[in-house]
């Protein structure tokens, strides 16, 4: 099983007044299919939670003392359970100094995957909702709200621990409307570098942009087509683009072809590209809108089914969708019939 330690942690506070309640267990969880279930929901959660930002545990060993209680509970020289108690104890101490109000878990995980091990944190909360008992009647229960994750962070152990390993091992996940709270959580855990992933996922774009006006038209196409669903694939899955393996995939006869020309062609070597979901997502698209028009469409059909003159600031579009087509006919029939 990949689930190797499982600690959860209660935190709560119910006004700025009050102090805070932090419980911790002295043991781990069992590991059970429900908590392996548990997690991998958390896990697909986070993943799929946009807005998350990328970067190193901060260099100044007295900003980041859980990165230090983390690598002594790796090396074995502490139990994960101390580890969670002294991590909590001091996100509780960073919490009092605040006006911060917060009821949920702080769950502790350590996975042992296929391509190493995997740290992460998760503060989680409960929703309340109605069920039908026994007696036909409505009563309320309480449940883990995965889907709506509120903070988190990830720690990719083997890249933190390699010298190679640079900034980007470490992501969080930002809370939305409470920024307080999401600046303490990541000073808790020490989070620093922060990568400009946006800048770094534009560079590579147009250096995909360049290397398929390389190839011929339909060449061309396929290339960028490839890049995409490559990129997504592994956004989806929470995993970084290794350059590497995506020029394989291009072209498995010139397998270095497309990374030595993304080598050359960005201002830093690029190992692995942590993509931003929007630019991907739209690289192939053209799209824009105002309060009376919304239009989007494949870039391919620039200059076939739809030409723009700049002169009159026009798009001239041609082979309609039919349903649009469908529309636009009753539409007329309609003002027709009322005429």
């Amino acid at each position: 099983m990949p689930i190797t330690e499982c600690v959860v942690h209660e935190l709560s506070r119910a006004n700025s007044e009050t102090p805070i309640k932090l419980s911790c267990p002295d043991e781990s969880l069992s590991i059970t299919g429900g908590l392996q279930e548990l997690v991998g929901e958390l896990k697909q959660a986070y993943v799929g939670k946009a807005g998350k930002q990328y970067g190193a545990f901060d260099q100044d060993l007295s900003v980041s003392v859980v990165s230090q209680w983390l690598r002594e509970c790796l090396e074995q020289k502490m139990a994960f359970t101390s580890f969670a108690k002294r991590a909590s104890e001091h996100f509780k101490s960073l919490l009092e100094n605040s006006d911060v109000v917060m009821d949920g878990h702080l769950l502790y995980v350590i996975e042992e995957l296929a391509d190493g091990l995997v740290f992460s944190v998760f503060f989680v909360r409960h929703n309340e909702g109605y069920f039908i008992n026994h007696d036909l009647g409505l009563d309320i229960s309480r449940f883990l709200d995965v889907k709506g994750v509120m903070l988190g962070g990830r720690v990719a152990v083997s890249e933190w621990q390699s010298e190679q390993g640079g900034s980007g091992y470490l992501s969080v996940l930002r809370a939305r409307g409470d920024k307080d709270f999401t600046d303490l959580f990541w000073q808790w855990l020490g989070f620093s570098d922060q990568r400009d992933i946006a800048a770094e996922t534009n560079q590579f774009l147009q250096a995909v942009t360049q290397y398929s006006e390389t190839l011929d038209e339909d060449a061309g196409q396929q290339c960028r087509h490839a890049v995409i669903d490559y990129c997504l694939e592994q956004d989806k899955r929470g995993e970084p683009v290794v350059i590497r393996d995506l020029s394989r995939q291009l072209n498995e006869d010139q397998p270095e072809k497309f990374e030595r020309f993304i080598a050359s062609e960005t201002p830093e070597p690029v190992v692995d590209l942590i993509p931003e979901r929007r630019q991907i997502k739209q690289f192939l698209r053209i799209s824009g809108r105002n309060d009376r028009l919304s239009m989007s469409f494949d870039v391919e059909c620039l200059g076939d089914s739809i030409v723009y003159d700049q002169g009159s600031d026009s798009l001239t579009v041609k082979n309609l969708p039919a349903p649009l087509k469908l529309k636009l006919m009753k539409y007329l029939q309609k003002g027709h019939a009322d005429d």
